[in-house]
């Protein structure tokens, strides 16, 4: 079995020069950009064609205050359409961004959401953008996207190398579903020489008349098998009867002297076969797992832009309270962590360093520095009074039921991944469509265009729209 990785290998010297492709099979080519001056809230428009072919193009461009990154782009997604050449609907975990089915996992130019577009030479790995390409340890870049080769299907071992129809990737290894000796017959794993409903070869029954042995029907089993329900078995090998009647051997065993064994550079955890050199429920030895992280040589490691922080794999890119390093904390209510920097929540801007809402701070009434003096900000303008809105706090003219920094009452903030429901702060995400309705939504969760983040689509755990 080990010769099957060092094959695998060769294969991948040979796929990486002719740039294998990825898991979904998705023709074309794409370019992306990020540029910016490090900002409070960035865009992000994009269009796909097809879902074979075609291209993809994004741009990603950040605000006006200060500083470039090269490592990601980071924003509120705009998407500039909402149908799919496979009729609006994919299936999970595609998201429908422009016309194309998509993985947001992986995708350059949609990571983590539609139009979240990755910087140039980065790569996009479980949602979040990677600078420079790296990959997790055991993944290796295919084409533009960082591939587990342990357990990738359409990767096993190398780039490109796909498994058969029955067969998963365990290892890095294709293995049968079936346990070794045993082929899919209808659905079920079976013995020809011994299974009398599939005997020699499938759907050739012995009617239960007669006895299967070696793959053919006969009056009796010969002195040397057992009798099982008309299987004629070798208790010492049979992988359908091993070491008795009836006990089936799994996926990656063989029966040996009796007993269901996994074939060399596999192991035994519980009633399941595994590689403890990449699994990371099993990392060096059985029931060792890698919290967080992902296991790299029988030891577990945390993927690339990750760190360890409290002793556990800690995304900093994205994380508020370890912001491109241990303990670095944005602010909870104003900021969050995008590529590893803090920055104002969507729906606010960053004015002479402080995240404020242009719609209602006094001080920045619908720009940087508009100062109201004696007077309110209400919608943008400096006004008299806040009489035609629900509420007033302190200078600011708002409605307590739908203001995420006067969520119920005057400064009582919501989170930054939260938004204002009926007084009340609630978990979003942007929407994976451009408008609502939204099936990509998920269960239990309301699609809703937020007047707070200027009437972008966001899917709310909620039971109603703010």
């Amino acid at each position: 079995m080990r010769s099957n990785k060092l094959l695998s290998l060769l294969s991948l010297l040979f796929c990486t020069a002719l740039a294998c492709g990825d898991d979904t099979g998705v023709g074309g080519s794409a370019t992306d950009s990020a540029t910016g001056t490090g900002t409070a809230s960035a865009t992000a428009t994009d269009s796909a064609t097809g879902t074979t072919g075609g291209s993809a193009s994004d741009t990603a461009t950040t605000g006006p205050t200060g500083g470039s990154d090269s490592n990601s782009a980071s924003g509120t997604a705009t998407n500039t359409t909402n149908t799919s050449e496979t009729g609006g609907t994919c299936d999970p975990p595609m998201m429908v961004c422009g016309q194309a089915c998509v993985d947001t996992s992986d995708d350059i130019n949609h990571c983590g959401e539609c139009g979240f577009a990755c910087a140039p030479g980065s790569a996009c790995i479980d949602g979040a953008c990677v600078a420079g390409g790296d990959c997790a340890p055991g993944e290796m870049l295919c084409g533009d996207v960082c591939r587990d080769i342990n357990n990738s299907d359409n990767n096993c071992g190398g780039c490109g190398i796909q498994c058969g129809n029955n067969e998963d990737c365990v290892g890095g290894m294709c293995l049968s579903e079936c346990a070794i000796g045993t082929q899919q017959c209808m659905g079920n794993c079976v013995n020809i020489d011994s299974n009398a409903n599939h005997c020699g070869g499938c759907g050739n029954d012995c009617n239960n008349q007669d006895v299967c042995a070696n793959g053919e029907c006969v009056n009796q089993c010969p002195d040397n098998l057992t009798e099982c329900n008309n299987d004629c078995a070798d208790l010492q090998t049979d992988p359908e009867h091993c070491g008795e009647c009836g006990n089936d051997c799994g996926q990656g065993q063989a029966c040996m002297a009796g007993d269901c064994v996994c074939i060399e550079g596999l192991d035994q955890c519980g009633n399941n076969c595994v590689d403890l050199q990449t699994d990371d429920n099993h990392c060096g030895e059985c029931g060792n797992e890698c919290d967080g992280g992902v296991c790299f040589n029988g030891q577990c490691a945390c993927a690339p832009g990750d760190m360890i922080c409290d002793g556990q794999c800690t995304d900093v890119q994205n994380d508020v309270d370890n912001c491109g390093g241990c303990g670095v904390q944005c602010d909870p209510e104003l900021e969050v962590c995008g590529g590893g920097s803090c920055e104002c929540r969507p729906g606010l801007m960053e004015c002479n360093g402080q995240c404020v809402d242009l719609n209602n701070d006094p001080e920045n009434c619908g720009q940087c520095g508009m100062d109201c003096g004696d007077g309110v900000c209400g919608g943008g303008q400096c006004l008299n009074d806040c009489d035609g809105f629900p509420d007033q706090c302190g200078g600011s003219c708002t409605n307590t039921n739908n203001d995420p920094l006067n969520c119920g009452d005057c400064g009582d903030a919501c989170d930054g991944d939260e938004l204002c429901v009926d007084g009340q702060c609630e978990n979003f995400n942007f929407a994976p469509c451009n408008m609502c309705p939204c099936q990509q939504c998920g269960g239990g969760n309301q699609c809703c265009e937020s007047q707070f983040l200027g009437g972008a689509a966001v899917c709310l755990d909620a039971n109603e729209c703010p």
